[in-house]
């Protein structure tokens, strides 16, 4: 097991060296420190600590502001820890998963970051079925050429059931019913005729 600390340092820090000579009392082996100014700084070096963890290691900031970014970047972070098996310690914060109150914490924010992947996720799935069902149209639409009509009403003249034809066609009953009736139309307006019986169900 590996206790790894991490510390950002930011150009207004009152006492720089306060924060490595916390990590220290905490028994850090490696100290890994970003040097940024403000949260949306870079911070190379957590993400090259966060790489260096392995399960049953033990992750240690001096505050959780330490971390930066936004909340919702630092409960993604907590849930990354989760899936590594890695505790998580927050000295100042009182947060020590391996004790009761930092163990609910932990699991409280690994169940917010799976909340917002999912919340983020509803958008998209949506978007997507609506394109599935798009396609589907455009597709039925497609399959339902004068040709394809045609043999419809053959068949149906040879008093196939309405439901049989769609099947055999590949297209929802009511599509075909639709198509079949919006093409005598079109004929009537043609002035034209097509022989066959209508659909029947």
């Amino acid at each position: 097991m590996a206790v790894v600390g991490y510390m950002r340092i930011s150009e207004d820090e009152v006492v720089p060296g306060r924060q490595e000579d916390d990590l220290n009392v905490a028994a850090c082996e490696r100290i890994y420190v970003d040097h940024v100014t403000g949260s949306r700084g870079r911070r190379e070096q957590l993400s090259a600590a966060v790489d260096s963890l392995r399960e049953g290691d033990v992750f240690v900031v001096t505050r959780l502001d330490r971390l930066g970014g936004t909340v919702a970047e630092v409960v993604e972070l907590m849930a990354e820890l989760d899936r590594r098996g890695v505790a998580f310690r927050s000295l100042e914060d009182g947060i020590d998963e391996l004790g009761a109150y930092g163990r609910f914490f932990f699991r409280a924010a690994v169940s917010l970051a799976d909340h917002e992947r999912t919340v983020q996720a509803e958008p998209a799935r949506a978007l997507e079925k609506r394109r599935q069902e798009a396609r589907a149209r455009r597709r039925g639409r497609a399959a339902l050429s004068r040709h394809r009509l045609q043999i419809a009403r053959d068949m149906l003249a040879d008093d196939a059931p309405l439901a049989d034809v769609a099947r055999h066609l590949g297209v929802p009953v009511r599509q075909l019913r639709e198509g079949l009736d919006a093409d005598t139309a079109q004929l009537d307006d043609d002035g034209g005729g097509r022989s066959g019986r209508g659909p029947r169900a």
